[in-house]
């Protein structure tokens, strides 16, 4: 474990580690993107990558962090007693982040509260360790929820990698308003590695529920859409892995169930007519035969 530290100046490619034999392209042998004209007023992003048992993956998602060229970044990682080489990518890496530790925790969604409890950026995130930023994604997520600009949380688009790393499909991030989020059932468009909020936001709503295995993400987005809007970004920041040790795969079902048992949880009061209207509208998707919830 190393002891926390200042955020990270901005760094060359030729600052960090050599590229592996055959790896080409961002974020590997791509120099950072050039922010002329940027500094100081630009606020500090604290970035918590949790991480476990993945480090055929991790040093892209690292890589992909300390080389967006962004000048004031917090950049934590969180991993959970991995036994598979992960801790040496960490250690490869380390000069350049600002805390990170190995202990065995309770699950992905303590992980990340750990790292948020080390966090003093203006901005927020979580980036998983299968997961990596586009080049200027951070670029483009301090400008867009600067101190001034009345923007709370944002959302963006992500791209589904296949294991060759070519895209599988595009998920276009897409906030409407809470209502429509909390009809999870009939989809929803809000990929995880490209939503970010201020600390405001997180003062406001606190911690990631650890009781949820699989569904903290959404259950954190309407929890902060219960008092910000997330302004959307027509933008690709990120990218995600589809992998057979990736811990939604082929559990699309258990996601959507564990949706469906903590629905109400997030519906107004009994005697909101809004209560009765989301009650009518999930019972007549499920009980429609052969229909599940798309997410």
């Amino acid at each position: 474990m190393n002891l926390p530290r200042k955020s990270n100046p901005v760094l060359t490619l030729e600052e960090l580690p050599p590229a592996p034999a055959g790896k080409t392209g961002w974020p590997w042998t791509e120099a950072p993107p050039t922010l002329s004209g940027y500094g100081s007023e630009l606020p500090k992003i604290s970035i918590i990558t949790p991480s476990f048992n993945q480090g055929g993956f991790l040093e892209e998602t690292i890589r992909s962090v300390l080389l967006q060229g962004y000048p004031d970044i917090e950049y934590i990682i969180i991993d959970g007693g991995s036994t598979d080489g992960s801790v040496a990518v960490i250690r490869k890496y380390e000069p350049w982040l600002t805390f990170w530790c190995s202990e065995k925790d309770r699950g992905q969604s303590h992980a990340i509260n750990k790292g948020f409890a080390k966090a003093t950026g203006q901005i927020l995130c979580w980036l998983n360790s299968d997961d990596y930023f586009l080049p200027g994604a951070l670029l483009t997520v301090g400008q867009t929820l600067a101190e001034d600009s009345g923007h709370y949380a944002l959302v963006g688009h992500c791209y589904f990698m296949q294991g060759d790393g070519t895209p599988l499909f595009l998920l276009e991030g897409h906030y409407k308003n809470r209502r429509r989020l909390l009809q999870f059932w009939k989809g929803y468009n809000m990929p995880q590695p490209a939503i970010f909020w201020r600390c405001e936001v997180f003062q406001k709503v606190g911690w990631l529920d650890e009781s949820l295995r699989i569904t903290m993400d959404f259950d954190y987005w309407t929890r902060i859409a219960r008092h910000f809007n997330f302004v959307n970004i027509d933008r690709v920041l990120a990218c995600a892995h589809y992998h057979a040790a990736m811990k939604n795969n082929n559990n699309h079902a258990g996601y959507h169930r564990e949706l469906k048992k903590h629905a109400r949880r997030y519906w107004p009061s009994l005697w909101s007519p809004q209560r009765w209207w989301l009650e009518l509208s999930m019972f007549r998707h499920f009980s429609k035969s052969g229909r599940g919830a798309r997410g």
